[in-house]
């Protein structure tokens, strides 16, 4: 996979989800370092990552070098491929891009030091398990503030896919090597870590009008500027932590490890057989949740409702055999749990702009061409 940050041009292509790594130690031989020239505007000659090393599939990591400023990590393959582009912005800030086509990435971090990520969540959807036990569904304008630490599990898309920011701060660098303009005396950025995420705690905001602001400008810059921009939203973004109330902000709902459980389990009984129509009471009584319940928190990890999930999963499916088999439309939508062959078409048009006549004949032209 290439290199893929934001411009003007690709706004929607860029992964949604932005990290800042924080460090209360020096880093050692033994981590990622980047050197930083004097062009960068950095009060060093050389500046290094917060002590951290990533693992997929529990193998470390390496990542491919652009340059002293930027370095990408992929993952997946072809079919599902995920990279995770890394900025250096000042000494102890990291800006990260985050692409993701796939449901699950077996990636993990051994940590050398304290650090910190503020995630925020451009497009899709990011499951956050941490080692107490809580979980969260980061949605789209989401942000979330929680430390680092080794043996979290890995990255879970319940959409399979996820465009984000991350931003990393290393507190034992900022200490000594504030970024310009700010004053720690305010700022107080040693104490964002006690502050936002107490204990094992974080801090999840949802989607405001400030957070876009600071956020979804960063999808929207020319390359040649993009590296002095993202020092301003880096500093737009500490000056708007530094002014809010982390127990006002506390807004995001946690689910259980049981509640994520049934919903899984509920996501693989409506797919496994896309003929069968069955209604919420009736998954309600068979997984043993209130029908209340059983909607909300599937609206919560999917991100939209049971209904619409299973329609766009049957309209996948219909699209698949309109292309693979010369089955009638007829027969499809009848294998898809629909009586009425209008109604099917009519589906169908909603999701793919096309009757499933006009798709097939569409998609035949094309492959002959």
């Amino acid at each position: 996979m290439g290199t893929h940050v934001p411009c003007l041009s690709d706004r929607h292509s860029v992964h949604r989800n932005l990290t800042f790594f924080i460090s209360k130690q020096n880093i050692s031989s033994n981590c990622v370092t980047i050197a930083v020239n004097r062009r960068g505007g950095f009060p060093m000659d050389e500046l290094t990552k917060p002590r951290y090393q990533i693992y997929y599939n529990q193998k470390p990591l390496a990542p491919q070098v652009f340059s002293d400023l930027h370095v990408q990590y992929q993952y997946g393959n072809r079919e599902n491929p995920g990279s995770m582009d890394v900025f250096t912005i000042f000494p102890g800030i990291e800006l990260i891009y985050n692409d993701f086509s796939m449901v699950y990435c077996d990636s993990s971090l051994k940590t050398e030091s304290e650090l910190l990520e503020i995630n925020y969540c451009y497009q899709g959807r990011e499951e956050c398990q941490w080692l107490c036990g809580d979980y969260l569904y980061l949605g789209e304008g989401d942000l979330c503030i929680t430390r680092m630490e080794d043996g979290t599990p890995g990255l879970y898309f319940p959409t399979g896919r996820y465009l984000g920011i991350t931003i990393v701060l290393d507190l034992g660098i900022l200490k000594d090597h504030m970024p310009p303009l700010l004053d720690n005396e305010k700022l107080r950025l040693q104490e964002f870590g006690d502050r936002f995420c107490p204990g094992s705690h974080f801090l999840a905001i949802r989607a405001n009008r400030q957070i876009d602001h600071i956020f979804g400008e960063l999808y929207q810059i020319p390359q040649e500027f993009r590296h002095d921009y993202y020092k301003i939203k880096v500093l737009e973004l500490l000056l708007f932590l530094s002014m809010i109330d982390p127990e006002q902000e506390r807004a995001l709902d946690r689910v259980t490890k049981n509640q994520i459980d049934i919903i899984r389990q509920v996501q693989r009984r409506i797919t496994q057989n896309l003929q069968e129509n069955i209604t919420i009471d009736q998954l309600a009584k068979e997984f043993c949740i209130s029908p209340t319940s059983l909607k909300s928190n599937f609206k919560q990890v999917y991100s939209t409702t049971i209904k619409d999930y299973l329609r766009r999963e049957r309209m996948e499916r219909a699209s698949a055999l309109l292309l693979t088999t010369g089955s009638t439309v007829a027969d499809i939508a009848a294998s898809l749990g629909y009586t009425n062959q209008s109604k099917f078409s009519a589906a169908f048009k909603a999701v793919h702009g096309l009757t499933p006549v006009e798709y097939r004949r569409k998609c035949r032209h094309e492959r002959k061409d």
